[in-house]
């Protein structure tokens, strides 16, 4: 029994990353059918990486670090996607708007099962490496969007209502694009320690819940055995007047 619990976790955990990437392909199979411009809808964004991350965290042995990356960027993109979403300009039964929100939604719930699972462990080391994979992403996908005329990422704009905007109005009209750029590492810098302090909250909380447990544990388990102890003297002692 005790075997069978973490097995079907992890089929949990492949069923979640395979049916992730199994909806963006029947979405891209979708629009492409509808003759949409593809380059417009290429895996660059952030919560298209986390088809990726989701899957090297269900399948390879990388889950250290693939779980630094979902709590730090992947779960509080897909958070933000959902808050500030950008694809409302679609009907409400429109099928991108369906996907949009579950897409999400998945990665939401995803993130939350493993965590409250206590699979990950957030790490302040963990957000810097967050911060240097996302910089390494960054630079490639940035250059694509100036040759292509794009924007994943938002890198080169605010996607309008989101807190981008705001960055864009106190850094990009003044400096331009690179202000702009500078701005959104600022933010996420500013949100990454939110993040940490966040969840080293949490890891307080579930800690002393794990003391308190075990201590009325032990306390059950100490009171059992100085009742058998009593119980013993007294049988000790009516066999001795006996």
């Amino acid at each position: 029994m005790q075997n069978s619990r973490p097995r079907s976790r992890s089929r949990v955990r492949k069923a979640f990353a395979v049916i992730l990437l199994l909806s963006e392909i029947l979405k891209d199979t979708v629009i492409a059918l509808l003759g949409a411009d593809m380059i417009e809808y290429l895996p660059l964004h952030l919560c298209s990486f986390t088809i990726l991350i989701m899957l090297l965290d269900a399948f390879g042995p990388w889950r250290d670090f693939t779980g630094q990356l979902l709590a730090y960027a992947m779960f509080p993109g897909a958070c933000a996607a959902l808050l500030f979403c950008n694809w409302t300009e679609y009907p409400f039964f429109n099928y991108m708007n369906i996907h949009s929100f579950a897409f999400h939604g998945w990665i939401v719930i995803y993130f939350f099962m493993i965590y409250a699972g206590g699979e990950v462990r957030v790490r302040y080391k963990g957000l810097w490496q967050t911060v240097l994979a996302m910089i390494i992403v960054s630079i490639p996908v940035y250059i694509f969007n100036l040759n292509f005329d794009t924007n994943y990422l938002f890198l080169n704009e605010a996607s309008e209502g989101s807190p981008l905007v705001i960055v864009w109005d106190i850094f990009g009209t003044r400096l331009g694009a690179p202000g702009y750029l500078a701005g959104i590492v600022l933010l996420v810098l500013l949100i990454f320690h939110a993040l940490y302090l966040i969840y080293r909250i949490l890891e307080q909380i579930r800690e002393q819940r794990i003391w308190r447990a075990r201590s009325v544990s032990s306390g059950r388990n100490n009171r059992k055995r100085a009742l058998k102890g009593s119980e013993r003297r007294d049988e000790y002692y009516v066999k001795k007047q006996g």
